[in-house]
């Protein structure tokens, strides 16, 4: 009874009244280290010309720079370039070494990943964050006749590409929850095609919804979406997220929702020398980037974009300089509301299945509601949670 009332509290707080997200200004950050590297002469042609790698032709990320080039291209000063890359962690490997490549789209947790690996030495001085985007959805798709992740345990599961951000996030994902299954790490087209044909159990994958992925798949082919616990251990790198019918009307029910988790992704930028005629190129494109980043959030743009908090920081990591000038500058704009009924809803409905996901936890009521808000707050927001009557 508790917890319904902090639910339905919440709800009242964040949509009815009208209530404005407090967004905290940005707190300056020390100066990025300069790069080490030189200032690099430009190719004939290439004045103002910025490459941004994101995921592979069907993914999200490559909409989303799409969008960005549809939006911020200008004959006078910038050309933003889209790039279709293979996973999070080649594009930053790429964003590093290839003189064509400006920004890199990225998931969150593949950062650790290279932290932890050091395969990229002094990568944090070597690339700069611009701002936080959208999150992609961790899927997990099986064989009908397996009801929840753990019937997966010793099961063939695809986790895409080796070193892709889906095996990554898969590998941490099981890791956490104990299940040991029989990895293979296949390109999702030929994963679809053997979960088809019942070669494989399952596969998973980290795109944003609706996935474009899971289009050459339905329940016809006795396949469907299994829920994920957002458990403590996942709390710190993930955020708590659902799978609807209006995402994909061909794999879930009407009236069902799966519970998984999303990762969030992030723009960096490489960081290029200051007096470089490169670093000015993305410096332009960073705060007019941020300067209309309002409109991106209608008209035909991808509705991700309504998602992202440009404020909301990237824990241990610089944002470049140019971008925290800006937010900064316009701390005082106006904040953001949220007020529509699809979102009340669908955040109604996510607060249902992350509670559902923590019975038998041994949190009490009052514990699941205060994760529930650590959430928004990692996105940037500061709701208050509202007293106990």
């Amino acid at each position: 009874m508790v917890l319904r009332l902090l639910a339905t509290s919440l709800l009242i707080l964040f949509f009815e009244s009208g209530t404005v997200l407090a967004q905290a200004p940005a707190r300056p950050s020390t100066p990025p280290p300069q790069a080490a590297a030189a200032p690099q002469p430009q190719k004939s042609g290439s004045a103002g010309a910025v490459g941004i790698v994101t995921g592979d032709v069907e993914s999200t990320g490559i909409r989303m720079a799409s969008d960005l080039a549809r939006l911020l291209d200008s004959d006078a000063d910038l050309r933003i370039i889209p790039i279709a890359g293979k996973s999070s962690v080649q594009n930053i490997s790429d964003l590093l070494s290839l003189r064509a490549i400006d920004a890199a789209i990225v998931q969150s947790d593949v950062l650790s990943y290279f932290l932890k690996t050091g395969r990229q030495p002094n990568v944090q001085t070597r690339m700069l964050y611009v701002a936080k985007l959208h999150s992609e959805e961790f899927h997990v798709l099986a064989r009908m006749q397996f009801t929840c992740l753990q019937d997966l345990n010793e099961r063939r599961v695809s986790f895409g590409p080796r070193e892709s951000g889906s095996a990554i996030t898969a590998e941490a994902v099981f890791e956490a929850a104990g299940i040991r299954p029989d990895v293979l790490y296949l390109e999702h087209e030929d994963a679809i095609e053997k979960l088809k044909k019942g070669e494989i159990d399952a596969l998973v994958s980290v795109s944003g919804k609706p996935s474009r992925a899971f289009d050459r798949i339905s329940h016809r082919d006795r396949v469907h979406f299994l829920d994920v616990e957002y458990s403590s251990n996942l709390q710190q790198s993930y955020l708590p997220a659902i799978i609807t019918k209006d995402d994909y009307p061909e794999l879930v029910a009407p009236n069902e929702s799966v519970a998984t988790i999303g990762v969030s992704t992030v723009l960096f930028v490489h960081n290029w020398h200051p007096q470089s005629e490169r670093f000015r190129n993305v410096s332009r494109f960073a705060e007019k980037f941020l300067t209309n980043f309002e409109t991106l959030k209608g008209g035909t743009f991808n509705p991700k974009w309504r998602e992202v908090n440009i404020r909301a920081p990237l824990k241990g990591w610089t944002r470049f300089q140019p971008a925290e000038r800006w937010l900064v500058a316009n701390a005082a704009a106006k904040a953001q509301t949220v007020t529509s009924p699809q979102a009340a809803a669908q955040l109604k409905t996510m607060l249902q299945k992350f509670v559902e996901s923590q019975r038998g936890s041994g949190a009490d009521e009052e514990e699941l509601f205060n994760q529930f808000v650590r959430w928004y707050q990692q996105q940037g927001t500061q709701p208050t949670p509202p007293r106990q009557q």
